[in-house]
């Protein structure tokens, strides 16, 4: 579905990628970790097309992306949230909602109502259809942000961080609706923080440090890597033993 070739991207003299291939299958979840500053979000951006690449090839679906614009990659079926919520502040869930269904998917009248409505419904919102985002709890607005890339309908869907923030009550919400997304064959990449909510869902996870790739498969195997340990945690060999 997805696949990185040699991807490069720096500001400057500031490599924030180096390098970095990687390859997503159909209705894979795929879990990103790394430290502050270790170019995650700047890879979402790249895939997603918020920033161009200085090298490197991006497919989706066989398809070369690398110089597609973003809105042109979302009609392409590449959904993304953002860490921290962007929601029309006038606006009501409904309305967000349709609004990305209307520009993100290119769906129009009945259509992109019923696509609105049933990504609210799968991002746990039902019962607030008409209320105003300015109301919204923390947690709503997370809601709200996995719902307007619902509502895209997107093939690859991209998380950044949507579990930060919360309590574990709300995290334990959250991976269930995850794990109901991958149910439905979406493929998920997720940048999170919280190793734990990640561990539980991912098929794969992938460790980036300085924009390099330092490790690459079963989550269990991956975490227990004193490389990973070193670098992610802050844990040498010994205190990680």
């Amino acid at each position: 579905m997805l696949k990185l070739e040699n991807i490069q991207k720096s500001y400057g003299s500031l490599k924030v990628i180096h390098n970095m291939s990687c390859e997503l299958s159909q209705g894979e979840m795929l879990g990103i970790i790394g430290p502050n500053g270790a170019g995650k979000t700047t890879l979402f951006s790249a895939i997603s097309g918020q920033i161009s690449v200085d090298g490197g090839k991006i497919f989706f679906l066989g398809e070369d992306v690398t110089g597609l614009p973003a809105f042109k990659r979302c009609m392409a079926g590449i959904g993304r949230s953002f860490q921290i919520p962007r929601p029309f502040h006038g606006m009501t869930i409904f309305e967000n909602a349709r609004v990305a269904a209307n520009f993100g998917a290119g769906l129009s009248g009945k259509t992109a109502d019923k696509f609105a409505i049933q990504a609210i419904e799968l991002s746990g919102l039902a019962d607030q259809l008409n209320t105003p985002c300015s109301s919204l709890s923390l947690l709503d607005r997370k809601r709200l942000e996995l719902a307007r890339a619902l509502a895209t309908d997107p093939k690859l869907l991209l998380l950044d961080e949507i579990a930060g923030g919360l309590v574990e009550s709300e995290i334990h919400d959250l991976i269930d609706i995850l794990k109901e997304i991958g149910r439905r064959g979406i493929s998920v990449i997720w940048i999170e923080h919280i190793v734990h909510a990640l561990t539980s869902c991912v098929d794969r996870l992938l460790v980036i440090n300085f924009g390099a790739k330092i490790a690459d498969g079963d989550p269990n195997t991956v975490m227990a890597l004193p490389e990973v340990h070193e670098i992610y945690m802050g844990l040498d060999v010994e205190d990680a033993s």
